[in-house]
């Protein structure tokens, strides 16, 4: 093997880059862990509207709404003379189609939520890419020793 009048030192080559790439990937699963940690952080308190928006959106459904829909078919029997099946009809549709905006809208915030872990896996994917592409890259640079 030519080594132009320097020392055989594959062996040691070998070595620093296992012990090189080690150090790399030991560094990008801290700085993928701290990453991951800070996702959940915000998808935490980006749910937590969502969830507190659900809770309203809930109670009021349950607590105010129905006194209100009453007055409403209420309303629409005096002042329209419309039946009471009728009025009360309608203001149950009027019921549903407030609940469904508000857990919509819930919805919509919880699924924004979600979107932040977006970036983790992204960062993961790169860091396995480059990972596969710098063993690659040195799986052909040195090639094996014969014995």
């Amino acid at each position: 093997m030519k080594t132009n009048g320097r020392p055989q030192t594959d062996k040691s080559n070998v070595a620093d880059s296992l012990g090189g790439l080690t150090h790399d990937v030991i560094e990008l699963a801290e700085l993928q862990a701290q990453l991951f940690a800070l996702d959940v952080k915000e998808t935490t308190q980006s749910t937590r509207t969502a969830l507190m928006v659900a809770i309203v959106g809930v109670c009021v459904l349950l607590g105010s709404i129905p006194v209100a829909l009453i007055s409403l078919a209420e309303l629409l029997i005096e002042q329209l003379n419309w039946s009471a099946a009728a009025s009360y009809g309608v203001a149950t549709l009027v019921g549903i189609v407030i609940s469904v905006g508000l857990l919509l809208t819930a919805w919509a915030r919880f699924r924004s939520g979600i979107v932040t872990m977006k970036r983790s896996r992204e960062e993961l994917s790169r860091n396995v890419a480059w990972l596969k592409s710098g063993l690659r890259r040195r799986a052909t640079a040195s090639p094996p020793m014969p014995d």
